[in-house]
């Protein structure tokens, strides 16, 4: 490589300035979003909320302050914007700030924080779901360290969520605020989960999420809706696997929704469909279980949309994945044909509809998010706001698109990651296996990925695929998977692998392989079932199906689900498909990488491959634990520590794969 030549550095990925939560103003004159930038002195993030005019112009920054503010809500008379700040250095409450000027004002100050506002038609009230303590806290005076050592005692399989830790002493429930009179109401009680709740269009009753209470249903809501003032609430659906995110119709008589094809459990299922059900009772209907898409639900902390109705009531907007992007579709409730309103090669990130138009946010492989509006047909789309990764002048890689032939018949789809300048002969190549395993590698700017780019600079190669199983296809492939982890998808991988080296674009000799999640699963896998990678790096796996069954916060309904059976009637087969069970195999140096406060993929998992490869003393390995991050740190986690990651990948399949070349 010429010397020339400048280089993406690891700590390029703190210049990344991330735009999201576009929302379009009642008149569709205005765009309020939330710009979020890397503070690396204090190792943290500031997010400000920002307004901007339909023409794009007049861009100004409606809050400033030491921590972040986040998901702005138009009230439906535009004199008010709602969000979310941890400004105080506490848990996020809700803000209020009038458009026409003046200071925000804090709504809220609950123990537990708030949620995100929805705001009642009339513009008088606010709903939002916020956790609430079940137990009362000590009287003042009463030492807090006892408080939080105090015993705990669990009734329930789902007990901790990664991120959050030990969850079962809360539970969301619904609260309402009144704008006039500033006195915030809790709506609903009990030990069940309540979360996103929706007014009807008089006003008088709102639709909201509620979570079964049975000791092993994990994750599993039905829709319920109730009176304004908490009394009368009655479930509507008991038959669809998880609701999210209700809408009512304009004419109020029915309740748009997300949920699973049925009712049994699916928390690997990548397929989520749009769902309607009668207001006032009856079978809900999968508007969509004809299409062959899957509805894409955001990853928290955003909010997936709800279904956005036409003024008609005719048809709804939703976000769909689509073959490695995410567009926004309309689907006609009446006979479920979907059309893509907006399209591209990229994923949006969410959306808001009002007057006519969509103001949305959507990310690519040069963009880690940019702010648009357009038509609510998708027409006359305009730029707001484009936000590019300052590299010092260095060159982002190109990026192809290219389809492969699947050992198994059919073709899978992957993107090249190209040099930034090759060298003579075919390059370096790392393969980087998404996680999941139904989530999907497709065109989005790679900000838990950075070191794709990083490598590219440095003359490598990066293979992106998406193998039986990745998300954004029809319900067959996604299911694919099931009961055949590493089994059926290495020898895709491999595939792929050897059309690269055919095409002359890769070298056989120098192949590394990282991945995270169920890609770090997969990087286990493979290092475990052949030994043509050099160097590789495991990130956060799951190497023991048995151990990850009794300690993840997803272990025994995402096992059974992705297993194909439970653990005591498949025990051979969790055993079969455990990458710890052939460690002994192992000829290619290993890094490990896992957040310390993961409850996903627990740090236990990290913990056997390391000492299974270290008792065996074959290959060098190293073991490096990031205290306090979860699972999802290498996308929203500390920034050093997210940084330390993109350093040690790269320097790490650099050693082990170009010595001696």
């Amino acid at each position: 490589m010429s010397s020339a030549v400048r280089v993406i550095r690891p700590d390029h990925l703190a210049n990344a300035v991330l735009v999201s939560d576009a929302q379009v103003s009642p008149d569709g004159r205005l765009v309020a979003y939330t710009r979020t930038e890397t503070d690396l002195a204090n190792d943290a993030y500031r997010a400000a909320i920002w307004l901007v005019t339909d023409a794009g112009r007049d861009q100004v920054q409606l809050t400033r302050g030491p921590g972040r503010d986040w998901a702005p809500r138009w009230s439906p008379d535009g004199r008010w914007l709602a969000f979310l700040s941890d400004r105080d250095g506490r848990k996020a409450q809700l803000y209020l700030l009038p458009v026409a000027g003046g200071e925000p004002q804090r709504l809220t100050a609950l123990p537990g924080g708030a949620g995100p506002a929805v705001w009642s038609p009339d513009s008088s009230r606010l709903a939002f779901s916020a956790r609430v303590a079940k137990e009362p806290a000590p009287p003042n005076g009463a030492p807090p360290e006892r408080w939080m050592q105090r015993p705990r005692v669990v009734t329930r399989g789902q007990y901790k969520t990664d991120g959050a830790g030990y969850t079962f002493d809360a539970a969301a429930h619904l609260f309402v605020a009144t704008l006039e009179s500033g006195e915030v109401t809790q709506r609903t009680a009990g030990d069940a989960e309540h979360l996103t709740p929706a007014w009807s269009p008089d006003g008088r009753h709102i639709a909201y999420a509620r979570a079964r209470s049975g000791a092993m249903d994990y994750n599993l809501f039905d829709l319920w809706v109730m009176d304004a003032d908490g009394g009368n609430a009655r479930r509507l659906t008991d038959g669809v696997g998880r609701v999210v995110a209700p809408s009512w119709s304009p004419d109020g008589r029915s309740i748009a929704f997300y949920g699973h094809d049925a009712q049994e459990f699916g928390l690997g299922d990548a397929m989520v469909r749009v769902w309607v059900a009668p207001a006032p009772g009856g079978a809900a209907r999968a508007v969509t279980a004809a299409y062959h898409r899957s509805v894409a639900l955001a990853r928290p902390p955003e909010a997936t949309p709800s279904p956005a109705w036409s003024p008609d009531g005719r048809a709804v907007l939703v976000p769909v994945a689509d073959a490695g992007n995410v567009h926004v579709a309309r689907v006609s409730v009446g006979d479920g044909d979907v059309r893509t309103v907006v399209g591209g090669e990229r994923q949006v990130q969410g959306f808001s509809v009002a007057a006519g138009r969509i103001a949305f946010c959507s990310t690519s492989w040069d963009a880690p998010g940019d702010a648009y509006l357009c038509r609510e047909d998708g027409t006359h789309e305009r730029l707001l706001r484009q936000e590019r990764v300052n590299v010092e002048g260095a060159a982002l890689p190109r990026v192809e698109h290219r389809v492969f032939a699947s050992p198994h018949g059919g073709d899978l789809d992957g993107w090249i990651v190209h040099p930034v300048e090759r060298g003579r002969g075919p390059a370096p190549l790392l393969v980087e296996i998404h996680g999941g395993p139904h989530s999907y590698h497709g065109n989005a700017f790679p900000v838990g990925t950075f070191h794709v780019y990083v490598l590219a600079s440095r003359g490598w190669a990066v293979l992106e695929l998406n193998p039986t199983g990745s998300g954004s296809y029809d319900k067959a492939f996604a299911h694919g998977i099931r009961g055949r982890w590493g089994e059926h998808d290495l020898p895709e991988q491999l595939a792929a692998v050897d059309g690269l080296v055919a095409a002359g674009m890769a070298d056989p000799a120098r192949l590394a392989v990282s991945g995270y999640s169920y890609g770090g699963f997969m990087t286990a896998w493979m290092i475990t079932h052949t030994d043509r990678f050099k160097a590789a790096v495991v990130g956060a796996p799951v190497v023991n199906l048995e151990s990850f069954h009794g300690t993840s916060d997803i272990g025994p309904w995402f096992g059974a689900w992705e297993a194909g059976g439970d653990l005591v009637g498949h025990r051979e087969r969790y055993r079969r498909l455990s990458p710890i069970n052939y460690v002994e195999r192992v000829v290619t140096p290993t890094l490990i990488v896992h957040g310390e406060a993961d409850d996903r993929c627990p740090i236990g998992q990290g913990e056997e491959l390391y000492l299974g490869l270290a008792a065996i003393g074959r290959v060098p390995v190293e073991f490096v634990r990031y205290p306090g991050q979860s699972h999802a740190f290498r996308g929203s986690g500390r920034p050093s520590h997210r940084i330390d990651v993109v350093s040690r990948l790269a320097d790490w399949v650099e050693r082990y794969t170009l010595e001696n070349q």
